[in-house]
């Protein structure tokens, strides 16, 4: 585990204080597909009724700051890249994820002591639209906004739990869930390389959020393919408890 210190900005709160529960805190958890990224988040909510999902997105004024991003990054492929695809829905759909959560972190309210939890979370979206995305996500002004964003969420987030397994245990598992790509009829190297290619993406983002400006979260790296589910769930509980425990964030020392 790799401690840091966590964000400086002002904490959401809905009134309680340290002695009712402490700050609230953000988790992700990443890690390529049958990784157990959703069996983790169930498990955790499960084990504790402060952890939800993510952050509250049912106001409609969430919706608005990612059309008007998309709504500028439309002109900008039209005039620079129109030989090349636009985002694919997936990819409109991480944009827009990104841009209402970054509202939400200002004004979603969080009850002292809660925890949230992203499955397929910010930085998961960021490692995934550098990686996979059109021509359009490496111009200057797309590269503003990532890198915007990346530095946003590296000192928001408290804890990052990436999960990993050997290829032959996320195969077995894609086999019995099913998975938009890999459950295809691919040559066994196609979906090696989609892992790997998902691995790299992760590994570059890690070492972005390690030089990002500005407080820098926990890191947990967890064998999923070796530990049971509840034993991972128990290590990240034990890092929500440490943190819990220290006080002043900006306090905490490696």
């Amino acid at each position: 585990m790799i401690a840091g210190g966590r964000r400086s900005e002002p904490q959401r709160s809905s009134g309680g204080d340290a002695e009712s529960g402490g700050a609230p805190l953000l988790i992700e958890i990443m890690g390529p597909a049958a990784a157990g990224k959703s069996t983790l988040l169930r498990a955790l909510c499960a084990k504790d009724a402060r952890i939800r999902a993510g952050l509250d997105l049912r106001k409609v004024e969430y919706v608005l700051p990612s059309l008007r991003r998309l709504g500028v990054f439309l002109p900008l492929w039209f005039m620079h890249h129109p030989r090349d695809r636009w985002l694919d829905r997936r990819e409109m759909r991480s944009i827009a994820r990104l841009e209402t959560w970054s509202k939400a972190l200002d004004t979603a309210p969080m009850a002292s002591g809660a925890v949230a939890v992203f499955d397929h979370g910010p930085l998961y979206r960021l490692a995934r639209l550098r990686e996979f995305g059109p021509a359009l996500t490496r111009s200057q002004a797309f590269e503003r906004w990532w890198r915007n964003s990346l530095t946003r969420w590296s000192s928001a987030l408290d804890i990052i739990v990436m999960l990993e397994a050997p290829d032959a245990v996320l195969l077995q598992r894609v086999d019995e869930r099913g998975h938009w790509f890999l459950s295809g009829d691919l040559p066994a190297g196609d979906k090696h390389e989609f892992l790997d290619r998902y691995r790299r993406a992760f590994d570059t983002i890690m070492n972005e959020v390690d030089a990002s400006p500005g407080a820098t979260p926990i890191v947990l790296r967890l064998a999923s393919g070796e530990m049971p589910v509840d034993a991972i769930a128990a290590e990240v509980l034990l890092a929500i408890a440490s943190l819990r425990s220290t006080g002043d964030p900006r306090e905490r020392t490696s």
